[in-house]
């Protein structure tokens, strides 16, 4: 808006530019496959070997790849990963009702399989035997808003706080100080009052502030916090209430309770009202020892959330609540106490009759993750072939899902370099959205032995990550040392490699005899030859979605011509930082790229109906993949010219 002037003078006027763009990860890969341990079908993320170790097992299942992957990835400068782990076993369950037989939340054994666990709720209570407390005193003076009582004893009974009455004087007035004899009241006291009773008031209808007196002081550290259901009880009327704070009064051994919500029954100060408060216990028994989660409230206020204090324990069990939560009213709200019975419903894992829908299920779980840049599936290799090929295919279709990741494919082992057709089956894409790498690799095992090999992709993930990080994502992941392998599964010849290579296969190289082996393809499995290349796939994605995140602020911006000029800087601004690194190719900016908003792409019906439409032009840096020297005999000479 505008400065408004009004008097000769200088004004400011402050103007902010567009942000700038800051480019997104790339690095960040995801694996999905077969582990020892570790929650079903979570995506976890790791930044460490270690870390997955402590998760997924210390050792790899036995024929199965995804520890290897994962090890392999980080060994090659792989920092940060997600992982999902493929079971077909399932978690035994239990359900726990409320006092009105209405499930109230799910308890689930931490780990899947048939479990022998025995669950049992029953009713645990930290303030118990409590009453309303009860003071009372005659007044004997009255000075405005304070009176004095007959003794200082009488006195000693109420407490900054109270909500008192008087009889002829004020019904709800509240204790502001005790001093000796005196009790300063929030109300003005009439003279009527004097030589009255004053005491404190019954707990009535609408009551949020009171006092109680348990039978013994001081109760548990806990007892009363935040989110505590404290049940008011006498003869037949039963009220629930959470509690909103609380705190003690030594002198009176008593404690300030406030409620989240008034009283909806009236219950007078005597010893005929009880208060308990309302937590429960739940028991699980494993091999014959119990394993006890107690003082567990339902409120997520409270520091003993029974979701909190059960699943960040790491014990035998987790609980889910269900949502969204009964409409139970309190206090049948409270888990209902039930005997010792077995959870049931789980399976063992049966690893021979996983399938590829295990592993698509695992695949949508990462629907959810934003910043995956690459998807492998190392254990897939196991699969019978037509379920391996659909595998495959499901990676490549979620990875055109989401817009904004690549799959990194394997082959199966054994496979003859000569069958080319067998090596490189129909994983055709147009949009370069995978690349294949063959063969598999030699590595040392996780326990002592000789040598075995292991499917690649976890390697090649990290190499892709190593590259970004020291080059930058439009460097062709290739001609880059396999760190954590001793070797290949086959080593490959120049002509074995060219008829790989115009299949889209990624070929592992061992040039020397006990060589290293060596990445050395960078192509993707599409026949379009605009996204070939791997790192020309990766490139656009790196752009599009920095693009995308970096200009969210200019949605719902007034649409016209002042923020098409902010946009067409912020962008170029954007490109020119990435054709500096070698990206984009010409020897000036106009040559690498352009922006364009007009009036041409964006008319007066379009920017009716809320749209803004932008064209980048880029001219990607391909990778010098066959490097064509021509030499010939040069005959040296001279030429004579008269003049």
């Amino acid at each position: 808006m505008a400065v408004q002037v009004s008097y000769p003078g200088v004004y400011i006027e402050e103007f902010t530019p567009a942000a700038p763009i800051e480019g997104v990860g790339t690095s960040t890969a995801a694996f999905i496959g077969i582990a020892a341990s570790g929650e079903i079908g979570l995506p976890v993320k790791l930044t460490s070997f270690d870390r997955f170790k402590q998760i997924y097992g210390e050792l790899p299942v036995s024929g199965y790849y995804l520890w290897y992957a994962v090890k392999g990835f980080f060994e090659n400068g792989g920092q940060v990963c997600y992982v999902v782990r493929v079971s077909n076993a399932k978690y035994a369950t239990a359900g726990a009702q409320d006092g009105s037989n209405t499930l109230v939340f799910n308890i689930l054994a931490r780990n899947a399989g048939e479990l022998e666990y025995n669950v049992a709720i029953a009713s645990d209570s930290a303030v118990t035997a409590a009453e309303p407390a009860v003071a009372s005193g005659t007044v004997k003076t009255i000075t405005g808003r304070a009176v004095d009582l007959t003794n200082a004893g009488e006195a000693a009974g109420f407490a900054p706080g109270d909500i008192v009455s008087i009889v002829s004087g004020p019904s709800a007035a509240a204790v502001l100080s005790v001093s000796g004899s005196t009790l300063r009241l929030s109300e003005d006291v009439p003279a009527a009052a004097l030589n009255k009773a004053i005491t404190i008031a019954p707990l009535g209808v609408g009551t949020k502030t009171m006092r109680i007196d348990p039978a013994t002081y001081p109760l548990p550290d806990g007892a009363l916090a935040a989110g505590t259901v404290l049940q008011f009880t006498k003869g037949s009327d039963k009220d629930a209430q959470i509690v909103d704070s609380a705190d003690a009064h030594p002198q009176t051994k008593t404690y300030r309770v406030r409620l989240r919500t008034g009283l909806t029954k009236t219950f007078p100060a005597s010893n005929a009202t009880k208060i308990a408060s309302l937590e429960f216990k739940l028991t699980v028994t494993v091999g014959g020892t119990p394993v006890v989660y107690d003082k567990l409230a339902l409120d997520p206020a409270h520091p003993r959330y029974y979701v909190d204090a059960i699943n960040r324990t790491g014990g035998p069990v987790t609980v889910a609540p269900l949502l969204p939560p009964p409409a139970t009213r309190l206090p049948d709200a409270v888990p209902a106490k039930t005997s010792a019975a077995k959870i049931g419903g789980g399976d063992d894992e049966d690893l021979p009759n996983i399938d590829n829908t295990h592993f698509a299920d695992a695949l949508n779980a990462l629907r959810n993750i934003d910043d995956v840049n690459m998807v492998a599936v190392p254990d897939a290799v196991r699969l019978k072939d037509d379920k391996f090929t659909a595998v495959q295919q499901d990676v490549i279709g979620h990875c055109l899902l989401m817009g904004d990741r690549v799959a990194v494919l394997d082959t199966k082992a054994g496979l003859d370099a000569n069958g080319a057709e067998a090596v490189a089956p129909s994983l055709e894409n147009t949009r370069g959205f995978a690349a294949l790498y063959y063969p598999w690799l030699r590595t040392m095992p996780a326990t002592a032995g000789p040598p075995i090999l292991v499917p690649p992709s976890g390697h090649i993930c990290g190499i892709y990550a190593r590259s970004d990080t020291t080059r930058g994502v439009h460097k062709a992941p290739a001609n880059e040392i396999v760190g954590g392998a001793i070797g290949t599964e086959i080593v490959l010849g120049d002509i074995d490699h060219g008829q790989l290579n115009r299949k889209g296969v990624n070929v592992i190289r061992v040039f020397q005899g006990g060589g290293r082996p060596v990445v050395y393809g960078a192509r993707t499995t599409s026949s379009d030859t605009n996204w070939r290349y791997v790192n020309i796939r990766r490139l656009f994605l790196y752009l599009e979605e920095s693009i995308q995140e970096g200009i969210r602020w200019a949605v719902f911006e007034p649409n016209e011509p002042g923020l098409w000029a902010k946009l067409r800087r912020s962008i170029s601004d954007f490109l020119t930082r990435a054709w500096r690194d070698g990206a984009l190719f010409g020897a000036t900016p106009k040559e690498a790229f352009y922006v364009r908003i007009d009036e041409v792409l964006n008319p007066d019906a379009d920017r009716a109906l809320g749209r803004l439409t932008i064209e980048i032009g880029i001219r990607p840096s391909y990778p010098a993949e066959f490097i064509i020297v021509r030499i010939g005999i040069w005959q040296a000479g001279s030429e004579v010219s008269e003049g």
